[in-house]
């Protein structure tokens, strides 16, 4: 039994080669006037179309998929040739000095100006001009001026100057426009108001210059007005456009001696390729400044919302974390003090889970404010994606896989590896509740994709990158600019209301990092890409080993062992309700608190007998005074006092650190209070007072 040979592949082969087969006719076809390239009346020495529009065919075609188009090239190129007075070899060293220069275009301009063939940059844009109308086209120009130079009367210096002239003005005006309109869809021209109205311009300046036989001054005067015009309003899209067609026309013109530039000799040609050529340049790159400057804009929009989420997240912080510190501290007390089967007992449980909840909304803002710890180590990015992966499993719904299968090798990056995590739950959870059946979390490093990020910016060099996929109905295109908005949400319905901060915070965290996360979304799912700068991985310490979680019943026993023996404790907070809760859970572990609402008293009571304090808690947002200046003027009268900075900011771990102090993040509880104690005062007996 023979075997079947699969229909799928041999009809992509197929369609492969009759593309290839049509684009060499047509290439045949743009290239015939170049049998006649002595011919000044012809259209070969003012622009080569063809190999521009097959760089610009072949540059988003993976490499494997060249070789039957250049083909197709080398062939055109020999039939072409028939047509001329040169001899065979020099007609089969042009055909391949054709093929030279459309790989030798595809490979830079993919290599070192972008992949994807959009030039959105001014650096990129200049790059492109300068490696491939100008680097390459020179080079070949001058390989095939030496191998015509014997049998072409001009000579070789104006055989070199027609060859680079020629090509570099098609490639730098048709292969961008062909790039950026092969992505668009031809009837959205429709409704591009400044491409119509900038093409109806130029025609009409045109025209009217070969009707009224205006001088080139006049024409280029007009001509970059239109051309400037429809660059500042419609951009890149609009400025290629138009351009085009103000390089097709002017060729016509001049071809049927009209216009400015009537073909009296070669100056007349060479005015014309110098005027479109810096007419080119000129629109492209308003063009380009225009669209950074309207990224640019967006982007500190962006950045002035997160600032203003930032301040206002630190100003309610403070206040909001001490309510919900009293809130749960007391609901805890109720339920100790409460017999276990109480019925209050279930709604104080209730009490204490939602301050857990407050809790965390309040440091999702804080994130999302770009006012958390940023603080960075060197680590493998593997491990915080590992774990959030690890979390978001059991909260899947039912029917959703999430499918994660690390590399083999680490991937180092300079980064926190909470809030890391904390990108990757975000992601991985959004992506379980958008899916139809399945999430895939990929890792990748290497070449930053060639993909403009939504929020931050875009690795410059290497990169390392976290993927998330859902197989969902994807994402509206009218909601994709405001993704990373904090509290834009469209998550409706019974158990599916979100916050609108979760995209937020990767937002903040990604710009933290020195990265950007970039989505892409359709019918068949979503694709969210975290990219951040990659390290070096050879610094990378090993793994440390985390200790083994304790049990209730050793924690229990813990708080009941590790009790004070009457140590006296400053505690100076401005909010009666953490005052209070504070100095009841000191006294139930066996410390005597002593209780400030001012800073001020507090010092002058210090002041008095400053080694009668074994201890002090302050908090670090006072009107009086702030924590760390209270902190100064206590160690002022004695050096070696212990203390313990208490805030509702997340940076309040690094600012104890830097003072020397223990620091702990409200809302209090009081297993974190003991810990904070007992790491403030090492040598304090362990026992029963």
């Amino acid at each position: 039994m023979t075997p079947s040979i699969p229909l799928r592949p041999l009809a992509a082969m197929f369609r492969s080669l009759l593309s290839a087969l049509l684009c060499g006719v047509v290439y045949t076809l743009l290239a015939s006037p170049a049998a006649n390239l002595q011919d000044s009346t012809t259209l070969a020495p003012i622009a080569a179309p063809a190999p521009a529009l097959m760089i610009a065919l072949l540059w988003r075609k993976p490499a494997r998929d060249w070789f039957p188009y250049l083909l197709a090239v080398f062939v055109a190129m020999l039939v072409v040739g028939d047509r001329d007075s040169l001899p065979v070899q020099v007609d089969a060293g042009f055909a391949l000095l054709n093929v030279v220069q459309i790989v030798a275009c595809i490979w830079l301009g993919r290599r070192f100006v972008s992949r994807d063939g959009q030039f959105d940059g001014l650096y990129k844009l200049g790059r492109f001009v300068a490696l491939l109308p100008l680097l390459v086209v020179a080079l070949v120009a001058a390989l095939g001026a030496s191998l015509a130079a014997d049998v072409m009367p001009a000579g070789w210096w104006a055989e070199w100057r027609t060859l680079l002239v020629g090509n570099g003005l098609a490639i730098l005006v048709l292969t961008p426009t062909w790039l950026v309109w092969s992505q668009l869809h031809w009837r959205s021209l429709r409704g591009d108001r400044p491409s119509l109205l900038g093409a109806a311009a130029v025609v009409g300046v045109l025209l009217a210059c070969a009707a009224c036989d205006w001088s080139g001054e006049v024409q280029r005067v007009l001509l970059s007005l239109v051309l400037a015009g429809a660059a500042l309003y419609g951009g890149m899209r609009s400025a290629t456009l138009v351009t085009s067609l103000a390089a097709v026309m002017a060729v016509l013109l001049t071809l049927y001696d009209m216009g400015p530039y009537r073909q009296e000799g070669l100056d007349s040609t060479w005015s014309l390729q110098v005027d479109l050529a810096g007419l080119a340049m000129l629109t492209f790159f308003i063009a380009v400044a225009m669209r950074e400057r309207q990224a640019l804009a967006a982007r500190m929009e962006q950045m002035r919302r997160f600032e203003s989420l930032g301040l206002m997240a630190g100003g309610i912080a403070h206040d909001f974390n001490n309510v919900l510190g009293a809130a749960g501290g007391y609901a805890e007390l109720a339920q100790e003090q409460l017999d276990p089967a109480a019925p209050a007992q279930r709604p104080l449980s209730e009490v204490v889970s939602a301050v857990r909840r407050g809790r965390e909304l309040t440091e999702q803002i804080l994130l999302a404010g770009r006012r958390g710890d940023r603080q960075r180590s060197l680590l493998d990015l593997r491990e915080p994606v590992a774990e959030a992966v690890r979390l978001a499993r059991p909260l899947c719904r039912a029917g959703v896989v999430i499918e994660f299968q690390p590399p083999a090798r680490p991937l180092a990056v300079q980064g926190h590896a909470g809030q890391l995590s904390r990108v990757a739950l975000n992601l991985i959870r959004n992506a379980s509740q958008a899916a139809r059946s399945r999430v895939v979390v990929s890792l990748h490093a290497g070449e930053a994709p060639a993909e403009a990020p939504l929020a931050g910016d875009l690795p410059q060099q290497q990169a390392v990158w976290l993927e998330v996929v859902d197989d969902g109905s994807g994402i509206a295109p009218q909601h994709l600019s405001r993704l990373f908005e904090p509290f834009f949400t469209t998550r409706d319905g019974p158990g599916g209301k979100g916050t609108g901060l979760g995209l937020a915070i990767v937002a903040g965290i990604a710009i933290e990092h020195e990265g950007g996360v970039a989505v892409a979304s359709d019918a068949g799912g979503t694709r969210f890409r975290l990219l951040l700068p990659a390290a070096a991985a050879t610094d990378l310490a090993s793994p440390v080993a985390m200790p083994e979680p304790t049990s209730d019943a050793d924690q229990l026993h813990d708080e009941q062992v590790a009790s004070g023996q009457g140590q006296c404790i400053f505690v100076v907070d401005d909010d009666a309700g953490q005052r209070t809760l504070c100095a009841q859970w000191l006294d139930a572990l066996g410390y005597a608190p002593i209780v400030f609402d001012d800073p001020l008293l507090a010092l002058e009571e210090f002041a008095l007998e400053p080694l009668a304090v074994d201890l002090v808690i302050t908090d670090l947002d006072m009107p009086q005074m702030q924590g760390d200046a209270l902190i100064a003027a206590l160690r002022e009268l004695r050096a070696d006092l212990p203390v313990v900075l208490c805030s509702g900011q997340a940076h309040v771990v690094d600012l104890a650190r830097t003072l020397g102090v223990a620091g702990l993040v409200k809302p209090l509880e009081r297993a974190a209070l003991r810990r904070a104690i007992m790491t403030a005062l090492p040598d304090t007996e362990q026992g029963t007072p």
